[in-house]
């Protein structure tokens, strides 16, 4: 088990006072803002109220203004207009948005959006076939969330005598597409300060502008705009700063009232239905459904969901998507517990990139499964599934790691690839997997960016900091996501107690952390694989604040991210404690004793009347000469 090192900045005292000053701030939580890159009043100002009156003007964004005035000509010309667009959420709220105002703008125009398994991730050769055998009738064409690395396919399109709007903001190729209008902020001629939009980020600014022109006046469509571009934003994890701060802080605030009655109903059959909706709400409850549609059925469903004006339709497409996300767990797990059989079995964990794959896996929860082998083994993980000799799989990764990049090191064995920094897909030939595995290998190892065992940590608090007042100061930072991580906070010099296993499956561990007479309580979602850590005396928590609400009462909670060690060991040995270990390890005929640490201690406590804990049993066996032992999550193993 590596070591974690907790990495805290360190600021000159008046830097902190000055901005605790000027902005009413604990020095907490002014370093926590210091850590964020903000070091001007201006630009702590922009961040703490993100107003639209810092949005960024569309003139900045190269194409923006020509391509509006292509829909606008569209529009006013009666030609017909189709949306082109991914199976996603940021997909499907970018094609919403357009379909909302275009509509009621008095356009002609329909949507199209892939079928998953059967056309996959970008401009299908079904829809270009559609086109040229008049199925499908469109003048002008707009992708979004895709498009940017399909210029070939642009080029089949263009010869039909079509023009193409992207809007896209996935990575640049070094050939960008021949399309009448490239809207792309990763350009390299495009003067956008906000480079990390996403789709809905971009259709939101574009139907903006574009609305000065086609003046539409209806009642609320500019909130229901937002809202959408809200839910793309935070689901597509870009970069919460900016304009696409802008979007989630003022979006959540609209979907706290929401005027989309498919979001309400959604939110409804959900469970969360009159709770304050934050960005986690969107990430992990909102979003899983309305994907869930693309990924084990089809995306038309959340898009006809988005778009439903009546309340019984709506019911009854919430619903449908209520139980596809059941499905999708279902599938998600089979697929996990295989990969993690293969993982184990090939001693794949060992390497500095997981790449496993497997026969006919369910291609629409591949980056789900991706993400959670990543979370497991704290590595990059590639999931794929394999038919008929032909790979299609997903990518997760984190900060240290760009995941994009080391595709491009060895793109010579992928058919197709995309993506950005932290999540990437591709299709690949079955046969040339373990090349390319190979080269993703030595890529990380030779760029020296395999060892991610450093936690950043936004600043050092002792338990007597922990308190409402800096949670209040904390919740000011909010929407929490990529780029603005909710802060982390490096608990020093305090002491553990009363530690133990919770949860359904025990998969969870709690316990208080406590100094001069104050406690605070910890959970630690998914943490019983690094018990053992917990229990060996650490130098600091990494912990985040959360207010735990139960039974009316509100209390500070922290929740734990991970532990950093000592370097150097050091525990002195209570030798009536350590007597009655022995004791008991003694009485056992087995060379090795195997048993769940928590009755240990419970056994130990009843038969001997100490007052042993956990903590102190594996310090013990540390220290001891003549024993070894493994803790595997809460089972321990004693050697004698």
């Amino acid at each position: 088990m590596k070591k974690v090192k907790l990495k805290v900045n360190e600021y000159s005292k008046s830097e902190i006072e000055e901005i605790s000053k000027e902005f009413n701030l604990s020095n907490i939580s002014s370093q926590i803002l210091l850590n964020r890159n903000l070091n001007t009043s201006q630009e702590i100002e922009e961040f703490l109220d993100p107003d639209f009156k810092y949005f960024e003007e569309a003139e900045h964004y190269k194409d923006l203004e020509k391509g509006c005035q292509r829909v606008l000509e569209a529009v006013n010309n009666k030609e017909s207009i189709i949306v082109y667009g991914d199976y996603d959420v940021d997909g499907v709220t970018s094609i919403s948005q357009f379909m909302i105002l275009l509509k009621r703008a008095g356009a002609i125009i329909d949507y199209y959006v892939p079928e998953r398994e059967s056309e996959g991730y970008g401009i299908s050769t079904d829809f270009i076939e559609g086109l040229k055998g008049g199925s499908l009738k469109a003048d002008l064409i707009i992708t979004v969330d895709c498009g940017i690395a399909e210029a070939e396919k642009i080029s089949h399109i263009n010869n039909l005598n079509k023009d193409v709007i992207i809007l896209d903001h996935h990575q640049c190729n070094d050939r960008i597409p021949h399309a009448y209008a490239v809207i792309n902020p990763k350009q390299k001629d495009c003067s956008s300060k906000n480079k990390n939009l996403c789709a809905a980020g971009l259709s939101f600014k574009f139907l903006n502008y574009l609305n000065k022109f086609l003046k539409v006046k209806d009642k609320d469509v500019e909130d229901v705009l937002l809202e959408l571009a809200c839910l793309g934003t935070i689901a597509d994890i870009v970069e919460l700063k900016g304009d696409n701060r802008i979007i989630a802080k003022n979006g959540l605030q609209k979907i706290n009232n929401t005027k989309i009655t498919g979001l309400k109903k959604l939110m409804e059959v959900s469970g969360i239905a009159g709770k304050v909706i934050e960005s986690y709400h969107i990430g992990f409850i909102i979003a899983p459904r309305i994907n869930a549609a693309g990924r084990m059925d089809t995306a038309k469903k959340a898009i006809r969901l988005m778009l439903a004006t009546d309340e019984t339709e709506a019911e009854h497409l919430a619903l449908e998507l209520e139980s596809l996300n059941l499905l999708r767990k279902q599938a998600e797990g089979v697929i996990f517990e295989e990969a993690v059989n293969n993982i184990e079995a090939s001693f794949l964990y060992k390497k500095n990139i997981i790449v496993v794959a497997g026969e006919n896996w369910h291609e629409g929860v591949l980056g789900i499964v991706a993400s959670r082998l990543t979370e497991k083994y704290e590595k990059p993980s590639i999931v794929i599934s394999l038919k008929d000799g032909v790979g299609k799989g997903s990518a997760r990764s984190f900060d240290c790691i760009n995941i994009f990049e080391a595709f491009k090191s060895a793109d010579q064995y992928l058919i197709k690839y995309g993506g950005h920094k932290l999540a990437a897909g591709l299709t690949i030939l079955e046969k040339d997997i373990n090349a390319f595995a190979n080269e993703l290998n030595n890529y990380i190892q030779s760029e020296g960016i395999g060892d991610c065992n450093e936690i950043e940590s936004d600043v050092y608090v002792n338990v007597s900091d922990i308190g409402f007042e800096l949670y209040n100061d904390i919740c000011r930072f909010e929407p929490f996501g990529a780029g603005n991580p909710k802060p982390v906070l490096a608990v020093m010099d305090a002491d553990l107690k009363g530690i133990k296993k919770v949860g359904k499956n025990g998969s969870h561990i709690s316990f208080v952390l406590s100094k001069n007479g104050k406690e605070v309580p910890v959970i630690g979602f998914g943490k019983i694989n690094i018990l053992e850590k917990v229990l060996t005396k650490p130098l600091a928590y990494a912990v985040t604040l959360n207010l735990n609400e139960f039974n009316g009462k509100k209390n500070i909670q922290l929740i734990l991210e991970n532990v950093e060690e000592h370097d150097e060991f050091e525990y002195t040995i209570d030798k009536e404690k350590m007597k009655a270990l022995y004791s008991i390890i003694n009485k056992t005929k087995s060379k090795i004793i195997k048993t769940d640490i928590f009755l240990l201690v419970e056994k130990l406590n009843k038969l001997y009347n100490t007052k042993i804990t956990a903590e102190e049993i594996i310090c013990m066996l540390k220290k001891a000469d003549n024993m070894q032992y493994a803790l595997k999550n809460d089972v321990l193993y004693i050697k004698k």
